[in-house]
């Protein structure tokens, strides 16, 4: 009577097993539908700062022509007036050269920021691996999904470019070590509103150029037919 006892006894693991073997399914199943959810979440995220890059390349190829040109206006003058300086001669001659060199100066500064953001969307993946280092702060992500509307809506030209890239930056705080942040990223510092502000800026300043430049040019060159005359 004694050994009836014992297959009961012998039960009592199999019993505490199945709640254990049960447990750890549940487990299983929650920490694989937390992977697939967190891979889920970063392959859209990779996709979003993508079409973000993406974005942001196709505005620079809307104002690559009108910066080369924007650029290159007063060099014709500056050249002209380099000329006739140095046909000049003597002390007036050098501050006339000095001016030419001076007035070429935006421009040029122009060309050089214009090739950075051409340098900067060269490859769209480079772009978007920095944009996702940049961008990987607090409540970002959050915002990203109006981030890339306000670039696509974005009109063209600078102001275009210039309003993408507030859009950019809509919502997140610059601190000075975020700022600093952003700046070291060789491929998204040229597109910060500040720096796009001076390009503007810089632009505004290459016409204004051109336009002294041509008028000092057609007045050297009055002086020069003036003095052959004489």
């Amino acid at each position: 009577m004694s050994d009836m006892g014992a297959p009961g006894d012998q039960d009592d693991p199999g019993g505490a097993a199945e709640p254990q073997g049960r447990f750890g399914r549940w487990r299983r199943a929650a920490e694989s539908a937390a992977t697939s959810a967190a891979s889920s979440a970063g392959e859209a995220r990779t996709r979003l700062i993508h079409e973000i890059a993406a974005a942001l390349a196709v505005l620079v190829r809307r104002v690559r022509l009108p910066l080369l040109v924007v650029s290159v206006l007063p060099q014709p003058f500056a050249l002209l007036l380099a000329l006739e300086g140095l046909a000049l001669g003597g002390t007036p001659g050098a501050v006339v050269a000095g001016l030419a060199v001076l007035g070429s100066v935006p421009g040029l500064w122009v060309l050089w920021r214009r090739q950075r953001m051409v340098h900067a969307v060269d490859s769209v993946d480079e772009l978007a691996g920095e944009l996702a280092q940049a961008y990987d702060v607090a409540g970002a992500w959050a915002k990203a999904g109006d981030v890339l509307t306000k670039m696509r809506s974005a009109g063209p030209g600078l102001r275009g470019a210039g309003r993408a890239a507030g859009g950019l930056w809509a919502g997140v705080q610059l601190t000075r070590e975020l700022f600093d942040r952003f700046s070291d990223l060789p491929r998204v510092a040229p597109f910060l509103p500040v720096r796009l502000q001076f390009t503007a800026c810089l632009c505004v300043a290459s016409i204004v150029s051109a336009v002294i430049l041509a008028g000092l040019s057609a007045l050297g060159l009055l002086a020069l037919a003036a003095d052959a005359v004489i």
